[in-house]
Formats: structure tokens, C-alpha cells, sequence
């Protein structure tokens, strides 16, 4: 038999192999397909490239091509016979001793992608061949990416770039791996660091930077219940998870507990009970209540409105006022801002002021100005999920930041300006930062 004829045979026999993995993927639902370069390219932001040279590949990472990611399966099995003559050609060149150029690959973490080879890569994979001679480039990627990359995976992926980029974490913290398995959560974990940062600021009466926040947040918090969780052996007891899927959720279950039994609960003990109560749930009916926030907005936001209100009776005397935050926690310091306006009025008129006197008081020539000014310039516009009680709460707190920093009272005007100022400029410096990175 001449070699040719052999290298046909080969090419039908991978033809047909190839033909049967795609029938198995389709009847159990796993992907087969190889990464297209340019979808990945387009999710994972780069942060430089460099020539790396001639190097041997293991050739089970090389899981994806630049052109011909439809022309192979993801064994690099061929799926089309219209370049059945190059695949023949590469195949009987092997047969004949004939030395084959290296390919050339790009590398982006632990994954190649075929720029030029796409029959080479296929004929040494179909042969048994382990390691592949290429010239490689590697491309620089925030996040980890490792063989078993799936297309749906690329979502989650670029929002972890996303997070990355927005809180620097892998420059504050290097050794940091956080990776979730559902989408969106990315956008909760920067509402922990949010929150603890506003926590940091008032514990030490003073503004916190975005990075000590999330150095603070990831020794204090993260770090501390991901050693609780791995104590409690929670990610074998939820399988296909993470450490990270299980800090939030182990973390909105100890809120949920300190808001139902109005008291402090450590990582150990909210550890041990939502590993009681939750390991014998089915994970898409944790997952579902999860994605409905039901612990934390649901329950825990519920209960401090409704003990807001039962301390105040705001909705009774002020019916057409909707009080309302979307951050747990948060309630507390309206009750706050009442006591020492309720204090205030009692000096001025030297005598004791009802409760209920000094709720009106606070919400009509305090509380109603400043949201009325949040009205009439549109700034809730800015901040979509917020409420306008959270504006009035944070334009407070950034007057009281300016009024420390100048050593000078401050207008609420003038702190709303800034404040409008500062969060836009921020806001579009990330979206530039997104936007030059996807464009590199």
C-alpha cells in the first residue's frame, strides 16, 4: 500500500471518529467544539504580548484556532473533507520521513491557539503524538485559563477580568484566586468591598482608599471564612463549586442569621449552619435563591425597614415618603441622624421633643431638601439599583468627608456637585480602562 493510500485511510478513519464525537456531544449536551481565538480575544482583555520562540507544546493544550475552529472538533479530529487533500499530504509526510516545519501558536495562560498548523496539530494529535515543535507568542491575560476552557465559560471569565482590572486585587494581593461558576456574582463581591470600605471609613472617621478597602477586605473578610469554609470541607459537600461561590454564599447566610436572630454570629457558627440546613439541598434550588437575593433583600433589608418604620412611624405621618436602601446596615444611621436631630431641637427650645415631633421635623427640613435637590439635578439617573435614600446617605457622607478635608463648612450643593463629579469621572475612567483594554 502506498503511503498516500495510507494517509487517506488515516484521514477517513479520523473522519469517522470525528464524525462519532460530534453525535456524542450532541446526545449528551458537552461541548466538543474547538475556542475560536478571536471570541476569546474579545472576552479577556490582554495585557501585553511578548515572542517566547521555538518551544515543545503538549499538544492536548492546544484547544483552539484563529480560522479553522469549525474544521476540527476539539481533538483536533477533522470535520469537513473539502481539505482532505492537505491533511493527506501533512499525514503522508510523516510516512515518508519528510521533517514538517513547526507550527505556530498563540498562548494565553495555559491554552494555544493555532495560527498557523491546523493540519499539522491534527495529523500529530491523530498519531498519538504528545508534544509538538511551535514558534510561540504568548499574549498576557489577567485571569487563569486552562484546557478545559468551554465557549460558555467565556462570560464568566471576562467579568472576572472585569474585577480584576476594576479593584486591582491581583496587584494588591498576587497569590489571589477568586473564580465563580455563575455569572454576576462578580458585581456582589464588589458590594462586600463597597460596604466594608464605608464600615473602614467610619470606624477611623475618615475616607478610605479603593485599594486599602480591598486589602482590608480580602485579610479581614474573604481570606478568614475561605479558611472557615475549607475547615468545614463545604466545597466536597458542594461539588462543582468554588471557594468563592461559597464565601458569598456561607457570607449572605450569616447576614440572613444576624438579621432573623438579631445577633452576631461568627464565620464558625454560620459555617456549621448553613452546612446543616443547605448540604441537602439540590444546588439549583440554592442557586435560585440565591439569584433572587432572597437572604439578603428579601429578609435582611426587609427587617430593618420594617423595624425603621416601627421606630419612626415616618409611613403614617408621611404616607407619600418612601424610605428605602438597598445596602443591609444602612438603616441604623437614619435612626442616628433622628437622635441628634431630635437632641438639636430640644436644646433650641429647652425642652424635651416627642419622638414623633422630631421624626416630621428631621424628614421635612432635613431628609426632604437634599432629596429634592437629588430630584431636580436627575442624579439617581447615574446610579441605576440605587435608591434615593442611598444618594441622600452618601452625599451626607461625602459633605462630611469634604468638610474634614477643608476644615471648612460645606455647602450640601456644593458636596452634591462634587460628588456628582467625582463618582461621573470615575465611573468613566473604568469604562475607559474597559474600553482601551479591549481594544489593545
Amino acid at each position: 500500500m502506498s503511503t498516500k493510500q495510507q494517509a487517506q485511510d488515516d484521514f477517513e478513519r479520523a473522519y469517522i471518529k470525528g464524525f462519532w464525537r460530534k453525535v456524542t456531544s450532541w446526545l449528551t449536551g458537552e461541548s466538543n467544539e474547538l475556542l475560536p481565538f478571536n471570541a476569546v480575544r474579545e472576552s479577556i482583555p490582554l495585557k501585553g504580548q511578548h515572542y517566547v520562540g521555538l518551544q515543545q507544546v503538549p499538544i492536548n493544550q492546544v484547544v483552539g484556532s484563529l480560522g479553522r475552529y469549525r474544521d476540527f472538533d476539539r481533538a483536533f479530529l477533522p470535520l469537513q473533507v473539502r481539505t482532505k487533500s492537505r491533511w493527506v499530504s501533512v499525514d503522508s509526510a510523516h510516512y515518508d520521513d519528510v521533517t514538517l516545519p513547526p507550527v505556530d501558536l498563540y498562548k494565553m495562560g495555559e491554552v494555544y491557539f493555532v495560527k498557523d498548523g491546523n493540519h499539522r496539530v491534527s495529523v500529530a494529535r491523530d498519531r498519538g503524538q504528545e508534544f509538538i515543535d511551535a514558534y510561540v507568542t504568548e499574549l498576557e491575560v489577567p485571569v487563569p485559563l486552562s484546557p478545559d476552557l468551554e465557549i460558555s465559560d467565556l462570560e464568566l471569565k471576562g467579568e472576572y477580568a472585569d474585577f480584576l482590572d476594576y479593584t486591582n486585587l491581583l496587584k494588591i494581593r498576587p497569590e489571589a484566586q477568586i473564580e465563580f461558576t455563575l455569572p454576576g456574582e462578580y458585581e456582589r463581591l464588589l458590594e462586600h468591598i463597597s460596604v466594608h470600605r464605608w464600615y473602614l471609613g467610619e470606624d477611623r472617621d475618615n475616607e478610605v482608599s479603593y485599594e486599602e478597602a480591598v486589602a482590608s477586605w480580602f485579610d479581614n473578610i474573604y481570606l478568614p471564612l475561605v479558611s472557615v469554609i475549607r475547615e468545614f470541607e463545604l466545597v466536597e459537600s458542594f461539588r462543582g463549586r468554588t471557594e468563592a461561590d461559597l464565601y458569598l454564599w456561607v457570607s449572605e447566610y450569616e447576614w440572613y442569621l444576624r438579621g432573623a436572630y438579631r445577633k452576631e454570629f461568627s464565620f464558625e457558627e454560620a459555617t456549621r449552619q448553613f452546612q446543616q440546613q443547605c448540604v441537602e439541598w439540590p444546588t439549583s434550588k440554592l442557586i435560585r435563591r440565591l439569584k433572587k437575593a432572597a437572604w439578603v433583600d428579601n429578609l435582611i433589608l426587609d427587617q430593618e425597614r420594617e423595624e425603621f418604620q416601627a421606630r419612626t412611624h415616618l409611613s403614617e405621618m408621611r404616607p407619600e415618603t418612601q424610605i428605602t436602601l438597598t445596602t443591609p446596615g444602612l438603616y441604623h444611621n437614619l435612626l442616628e441622624q433622628i437622635d441628634v436631630h431630635r437632641y438639636y431641637l430640644g436644646e433650641q427650645i429647652e425642652e424635651e421633643v416627642p419622638n414623633e415631633q422630631a421624626v416630621v421635623s428631621w424628614h421635612d427640613n432635613v431628609y426632604s431638601p437634599l432629596v429634592h435637590l437629588i430630584r431636580e439635578q436627575n442624579i439617581l439617573e447615574e446610579f441605576p439599583g440605587r435608591t434615593e435614600t442611598d444618594l441622600y446617605l452618601w452625599i451626607l457622607e461625602h459633605q462630611g468627608y469634604l468638610e474634614r478635608a477643608f476644615e471648612q463648612d460645606v455647602p450640601v450643593e456644593v458636596a452634591i456637585d462634587h460628588f456628582t463629579e467625582e463618582k461621573s469621572t470615575g465611573k468613566a475612567k473604568h469604562e475607559s480602562k474597559k474600553s482601551g483594554a479591549s481594544n489593545n
